[in-house]
């Protein structure tokens, strides 16, 4: 008899040691990270609008260039305090019409979201037409 109380005593402590609850994302925020986003191209004289921006509660950062020679671009945002659920993102598009008649010549971009230093998205896209957006996220949580 005792060792069926031992055993069920036993069985019982195993069971509620191995059902823990799971933490809450949330209680590992804010944190602070250095960001890097980057834009690369295999034609760098192509018109484009890129918009880098970070956006959370509590932060909100937006950069913005629109060039025909501002490829590769990156942008470095370091020591950032980083709360839940903030969204990082890049937005690409294209502005490379060309002259009537003449077809537009594709080319390839990628795009790069880096948190310490670390590959957290990343994207190629073929560029296949004028006026063509892309965009890539990363979300902490």
């Amino acid at each position: 008899m005792f060792k069926q109380q031992l055993l069920s005593i036993l069985t019982i402590l195993i069971l509620f040691s191995s059902c823990s609850s799971d933490d809450d994302p949330r209680d590992n925020y804010p944190q602070t990270r250095d960001i890097t986003m980057s834009v690369s191209s295999s034609d760098n004289e192509r018109m484009s609008d890129i918009t880098f921006s970070i956006d959370g509660t509590g932060i909100e950062v937006s950069d913005f260039s629109s060039s025909d020679s501002h490829l590769p671009l990156s942008k470095d945002y370091l020591n950032k305090t980083i709360p839940y659920f903030t969204v990082l993102n890049i937005t690409y598009r294209d502005n490379s019409g060309g002259a009537v008649g003449v077809p537009f010549e594709p080319y390839n971009i990628t795009l790069q979201i880096r948190v310490d230093a670390e590959i957290k998205a990343e994207k190629e896209i073929t560029i296949t037409e004028s006026g063509t957006v892309d965009y890539i996220e990363f979300i902490f949580e």
